[in-house]
């Protein structure tokens, strides 16, 4: 990490401190996107895998479609060494970080 992305990802998401407050050199660089499957994808793959009844054939016929869908993302936060063992969901540091990573 060079310097300018080191200064942009200094400060911690969840408590606010620059990451070397907490005395340990160390912080975590999150990377949170969402997906939704879809549905008519799904269906269509199903749909296919039922009429041929074999799975692998279905999956070499169908050409390499998109099964999900980005819905949220990508997202990236930094959490400094006294709060990564914080307990935090991924909705809750999704959320935390839509500040700095607008959709």
């Amino acid at each position: 990490m060079k310097e300018k992305e080191l200064r942009e990802a200094a400060t911690c998401r969840n408590c606010g401190k620059k990451i070397g407050e907490s005395r340990v050199p160390l912080f975590w660089r999150v990377t949170i996107e969402r997906y939704g499957v879809d549905l008519d994808a799904l269906r269509e793959q199903t749909g296919l895998e039922m009429v041929l009844g074999n799975v692998a054939l279905a999956q070499v016929m169908v050409s390499d479609k998109e099964m999900a869908k980005r819905v949220v993302g990508p997202i990236m936060i930094t959490i400094c060494e006294d709060c990564c063992t914080h307990p935090l969901g991924v909705a809750q540091l999704a959320e935390i970080g839509l500040d700095d990573n607008p959709a």
